[in-house]
Parts: structure tokens; sequence; C-alpha cells
């Protein structure tokens, strides 16, 4: 799902009994909330599960990628590839080693497979000459960058965002925290703490189970 600062702002003042539906939540208390809420997600940024962006980024490509450099700057080195289009033509993913074993790696043309190498090169075969290559990819927030930047977060982040909050506001508009409250926050960051990833090691898995992939070609 998506979310905003100010909308786990305004549900976290929900939660404190302090704005009544309809209400707006005036400049000065989201400002003050948000900059707790930014020590909050810091705090919690080192879970890559927490809360990121999607963003694309594109442009015609000759040869192999370097991220963080020319027209991929904006792509830090070692951020995740999630998806990779050629002229908006998908390309599949593949490993490393399956990379190292094509038969005639210098070949050149729309790309229809991508490998990287875990942190700045992306590899594409064939290699492009010329054409647009699209790649999206999922960088971590660890700050939100205001208070209406829209970000993805998984299922149920938003609800730990805002009783966290809540907690760590409650004092200054309760005067106190409430038992309720809090053990509400602590079910719901205990919820989606439990995430486990269905594939751990996502450099040598395939669906055959193998350890090694095969030869693609």
């Amino acid at each position: 799902m998506n979310i905003t600062a100010l909308s786990v702002i305004t549900s976290a003042y929900k939660r404190c009994n302090r704005l009544s539906p309809g209400e707006t939540l005036s400049a000065d208390d989201a400002a003050s909330a948000f900059d707790v809420l930014a020590e909050f997600v810091d705090e919690l940024s080192s879970d890559a599960a927490m809360c990121f962006l999607s963003p694309l980024t594109s442009a015609a490509q000759f040869g192999h990628i370097t991220l963080g450099a020319g027209a991929w700057a904006a792509i830090a080195p070692g951020s995740e590839i999630v998806s990779a289009t050629a002229d908006n033509v998908p390309l599949d993913p593949i490993t490393m080693q399956q990379f190292n074993e094509l038969y005639q790696p210098t070949s050149t043309g729309a790309p229809t497979v991508w490998a990287q190498d875990g942190l700045s090169t992306v590899y594409l075969w064939p290699v492009p000459t010329g054409q647009t290559i699209k790649l999206m990819t999922r960088d971590t927030v660890t700050q939100f960058a205001d208070q209406t930047t829209s970000y993805s977060v998984p299922d149920g982040w938003k609800a730990a965002l805002s009783a966290g909050l809540a907690v760590r506001i409650a004092p200054n508009i309760m005067g106190k925290v409430p038992a309720e409250l809090e053990r509400r926050a602590r079910s719901a960051l205990d919820a989606v703490r439990r995430y486990e990833p269905a594939i751990v090691d996502v450099h040598t898995f395939n669906e055959s189970r193998q350890t090694y992939p095969s030869r693609l070609f």
C-alpha cells in the first residue's frame, strides 16, 4: 500500500483521540509530529521490508550499465533492481553464473536478459546498441522527504508506524502514554517484524531447486 508522512501523523493523532473524523490537523502539530516521525523511521530503516520507493529510470544505452554514473547516476550502486525493459519489452533476470556461461557474451542487439554483479554493473545480453533501457529499482527509505511524498510499504506497516508514532507523541499531547496505546503499538510492530522472506538466498535460487542454475545459451 502507499502512505505519506501526513497520513501516518493523522492516524497517530486519531489513536491519541486528539483528532475527530473530518477534522484537519494543524500545520504546527503536523510539523512537530513530522520531526518525531523522522527519528522513528531512522530507527527502523535498517529493516529492508519497512518502507521503500520504486522509481523508474530510463536512458538510451550503449553497452552495459554502470549504476551511479552518467545517465544512471540517480541509482546508487548496490540498489535492488526489481525489473528491466528494453524499448518497453520486459527482460528476464539471470544470475552472474549464467551470464558468465553465455557462449557469445559480446553479441549485440536488443537485450533479452540482464544480470547484476551485486554492486554497480548491470550486464545486458545481447549488448544494447542504443535501445531505451528502463530499470525499476527499490530504495529503502531512511527518512520521509516531506509530508506529502507517497511511499510504498508492505501490509501492516502503516499501522505499525502510526501506532509507534502515537506512543512517541502521547506524552506531549496527552501528558502520559496510556497502557492500551503502548500495548497496541507493541503488537503492531511485533506483527511486521516477524516477516521472513520466502527466499533467503536470492542469488542461487531457481524454480528447480538446483543450487546453481543451468546454462541458458
